[in-house]
């Protein structure tokens, strides 16, 4: 098999363009999982891959879903990945099984959520706990329920602040407060999470795996 091509099926319907560096990561944290069924139809691309402009596009324009692997550091690539159509980004070095496990349930459900995850007016229940929320954090929470697991950008949760939206200091705030209602241990997040210079997203709620 040559570097950067990866089948995720018996048909070799899905090839992934991934470094060796990435590839080797993500079938790292993959091998933890098993068994997991990989979806048909989806593309896994490095976005320091040297084809991933051209991969990208030719995936958005089959209509496949496209998951960009991608380190912190590249935070400019990530963001150019989901403006051009990516289905959403896995964060490298290394591979957080618990994540992948939370991207492979929201390929092939549709939802990336925690099981009992409900919002009525602005009453949140999660975990078998009920929160009342404010107005604006029920706000932020009806977002992130509506992304299913994807990552929503700074810019789209901050449209809840009017005038405010350019301030990002309210949004890290808000997020802070909601961490300290819901989460087990709001220092260590499991159902809030943030990319840093993206956004924020919802995940199940699964504690880290560890080898």
């Amino acid at each position: 098999m040559p570097d950067g091509a990866t089948y995720l099926d018996d048909s070799g319907s899905a090839i992934a363009k991934l470094t060796a560096e990435d590839r080797a990561e993500w079938l790292s944290a993959l091998a933890i999982l098993a068994p997991a069924a990989m979806p048909q139809g989806a593309v896994w691309l490095s976005a320091s891959h040297g084809e991933f402009a051209a991969a990208l596009a030719e995936a958005d324009a089959m209509g496949a879903r496209a998951i960009v692997l991608a380190g912190r550091a590249q935070t400019a690539l990530r963001r150019e990945a989901l403006d051009a159509g990516a289905f959403d980004f896995l964060t490298t070095g290394k591979i957080d099984p618990a994540e992948l496990a939370a991207r492979l349930r929201l390929l092939q459900t549709g939802a990336a959520l925690p099981g009992d995850l409900a919002l009525a007016d602005r009453v949140l229940r999660i975990d078998g706990a009920e929160h009342e929320l404010s107005e604006r954090e029920a706000g932020i929470m009806a977002m992130l329920i509506g992304a299913k697991g994807r990552f929503v950008t700074h810019d789209v949760l901050l449209s809840l602040w009017g005038e405010h939206a350019s301030d990002l200091q309210y949004l890290r705030v808000a997020i802070r407060h909601l961490r300290r209602r819901i989460e087990p241990e709001p220092d260590l997040p499991r159902y809030l999470l943030s990319e840093a210079a993206i956004g924020y997203r919802l995940a199940p709620g699964i504690a880290p795996i560890t080898a």
